[in-house]
């Protein structure tokens, strides 16, 4: 008979393994010219785009609380699968209703499944061993084979969708079923939510309320916010950058590339280094890279310094693998996913006045986004490390 350290082992990396593999999405690098094949405007790109956010946004809680009270492992099946069929449906649409209908529909199983990973990871990385060091180790590796799986499936999108737009579409569902099966095989023995209110509603309140009283936990759900987001904006206006700089429109993607290849070196210094140090240093190291390439960029911009910036590709791959893990150590058992659906939350309602903002200064001259990028996050960031330090 499996020991119970065996049987959480196999079943972290299927945890680990179904998250890479639908971290990223084989079409993301033709979306647009089919969205302009089908006849969509830019206006209408972006009004389906936000029809997509608004469903995360409102659905992230609500899920993650019901992952936590019924079933984390199902609610991955459930979002995976739900995610292929959208995929595959995706690939049969013409027009703008069809566009709306597949992104609402994808919307509403990521927000299913979204947390559910961090959630399992950190449950059997403690089954194994107990120390948070060798959780947030998982969680740096698992950062690693998220960038790593997503620069390899965006690579296999640009031959696909040579061939044809929608092959690469619906190819996309492939990850999501093997995902899918995946979680099937996972033994989740996590411990269940038990509401204290007989309404759904009042019982994420509760938990929301109680999370934000706490504030070690709230100091730590503003980081991943501030965190996460200060690379976010900016990605936007990368290509404009690559143009103004000098950077030949042939080899854009080549530029894209590269970037994701520095997520990678993030994640991977994350891994080595991240693991040993204090939470406030954790978040501070990549506050500094980020003000220091946004500040040059801000200031000269040509081929000789666009190069600088990768560091935001490096603070994506280490805030990806640092933050989430500082969140979940504050957080119970039986309401991680909840709470990791929060941080999400708080995240997205940041990004959307900082891109506008990010935008708006990008209209005056590409450069201001970087500036204005430096202008938003780095007094908050500040803030934040400030409170950190106090732990």
């Amino acid at each position: 008979m499996k020991s119970k350290a065996s049987i959480a082992a196999r079943s972290l990396r299927l945890v680990i393994f179904e998250s890479a593999i639908t971290s990223g999405l084989i079409s993301m690098s033709i979306m647009t010219p089919f969205f302009y094949s089908i006849g969509l405007s830019n206006a209408e790109i972006a009004l389906s785009q936000a029809f997509f956010t608004i469903i995360v946004s409102l659905l992230n809680l609500p899920m993650g609380w019901l992952a936590d009270h019924l079933s984390r492992k199902w609610a991955n099946v459930i979002g995976d699968f739900g995610c292929a069929c959208g995929h595959l449906l995706y690939a049969t649409i013409h027009g703008f209703t069809g566009t709306v209908i597949c992104e609402c529909w994808l919307g509403i199983f990521l927000s299913l499944s979204q947390g559910v990973d961090f959630t399992l990871l950190k449950h059997f990385s403690g089954q194994i061993n107990s120390e948070e060091q060798y959780f947030r180790r998982q969680s740096a590796q698992l950062a690693f084979w998220h960038h790593l799986c997503s620069l390899v499936l965006i690579l296999l999108g640009g031959p696909l969708g040579a061939i044809n737009f929608r092959l690469a579409i619906a190819a996309s569902s492939i990850p999501y079923f093997i995902g899918g099966i995946a979680s099937l095989l996972v033994r989740d023995d996590s411990a269940k939510l038990c509401p204290t209110h007989d309404n759904p509603i009042r019982d994420m309140l509760r938990i929301i309320c109680s999370a934000l009283s706490k504030p070690r936990l709230r100091w730590r759900l503003f980081a991943y916010a501030v965190g996460r987001e200060m690379t976010h904006g900016t990605i936007w206006v990368l290509t404009p950058m690559l143009l103004l700089a000098g950077v030949p429109l042939t080899i854009i993607s080549v530029a894209w590339a590269i970037d994701s290849v520095a997520r990678i070196v993030g994640s991977r210094l994350a891994l080595r280094y991240a693991t040993r140090l204090r939470g406030d240093r954790v978040f501070a190291i990549p506050l500094l890279l980020m003000t220091a390439s946004m500040l040059v960029l801000s200031f000269k911009l040509n081929l000789w310094t666009i190069g600088i910036y990768l560091l935001m590709g490096v603070v994506c791959g280490w805030t990806g693998a640092t933050l989430m893990p500082l969140v979940q150590e504050e957080t119970p058992p039986d309401e991680q996913t909840t709470v990791v659906s929060l941080a999400k939350v708080m995240g997205q309602i940041l990004y959307v006045p900082a891109s506008l903002a990010i935008g708006w200064a990008a209209d005056f001259a590409v450069r201001y986004a970087a500036f204005m990028t430096v202008v938003i996050f780095l007094p908050l960031g500040l803030i934040i490390l400030r409170h950190l330090q106090r732990e």
